[in-house]
């Protein structure tokens, strides 16, 4: 039987070997309610027996307090990697196969009320650029942003596929958000440069640097000429 890719793209993610002859992974186990489960598979191929350590690195998104349940494996932190790991030592016989079960919370999720704020507000945006002659521009950059936003909610619903598959769509669907965000500030700073309310903001802007300047350069005239009238009273011939 054929694997899935994305299947053996993760079991050679958490692939690891070490000096004593053994080895140990993840394998991603079909989601429950409570969260996503992980199973650590640690063999002992040696013909005699041996204390192995394990160590197996977390998603990189997961903190301590997303684990509901790591059994008695203990969690550290690399900061080289970013990532959390889970560890121990355990005495396996010849051959034995150790495995670990590790529950973890289902944090791979955008809210989509978070989709849809998004969306309501670049229509609010596209709609007050019709009153400016950056109409057309300004719809072109609502119909991109909704239609990353879409992507992101059909990515949502397939990703109950598989654990994995979730994963990974979570972090495309984030990049995707990310990049829909950027789009509407950059619409938003348009629209507070071409609209009215706008313009009159960046006229107020000019009359108060003005005013400030001249303002100083009156300043600097009066100095001037109290410094020149002082000279010129110095230098007037005593009668």
């Amino acid at each position: 039987m054929k694997l899935p890719k994305f299947f053996i793209s993760f079991v050679f993610l958490f692939f690891s070997f070490s000096v004593l002859q053994f080895f140990s992974f993840i394998i991603f186990l079909p989601e429950t309610q409570a969260g996503i489960t992980l199973r650590l598979v640690a063999v002992n191929p040696a013909d005699n027996e041996q204390v192995v350590p394990v160590k197996v690195y977390l998603p990189m998104e997961i903190k301590p307090e997303d684990v509901i349940y790591k059994e008695d494996l203990e969690i550290g932190y690399d900061t080289q990697q970013g990532s959390y790991y889970v560890h121990g030592e355990y005495t396996l016989k010849p051959k034995e196969v150790l495995e670990k079960e590790i529950e973890l919370k289902d944090i791979w999720v955008i809210d989509e009320t978070q989709i849809s704020l998004l969306r309501q507000e670049s229509k609010s945006i596209a709609d007050d650029f019709k009153k400016t002659n950056y109409a057309e521009k300004a719809e072109l950059i609502y119909q991109g942003i909704d239609k990353k936003l879409q992507e992101v909610s059909q990515m949502q619903l397939a990703s109950s596929a598989s654990p994995g598959y979730h994963i990974s769509n979570y972090r495309n669907s984030l990049s995707l958000l990310n990049s829909a965000k950027a789009d509407l500030l950059a619409a938003k700073t348009l629209l507070a440069e071409v609209s009215p309310k706008g313009l009159a903001k960046f006229t107020w802007k000019i009359i108060l640097f003005i005013i400030i300047f001249l303002g100083v350069l009156g300043m600097g005239f009066f100095f001037i000429w109290q410094r020149q009238s002082k000279i010129e009273v110095e230098q007037k011939p005593q009668e």
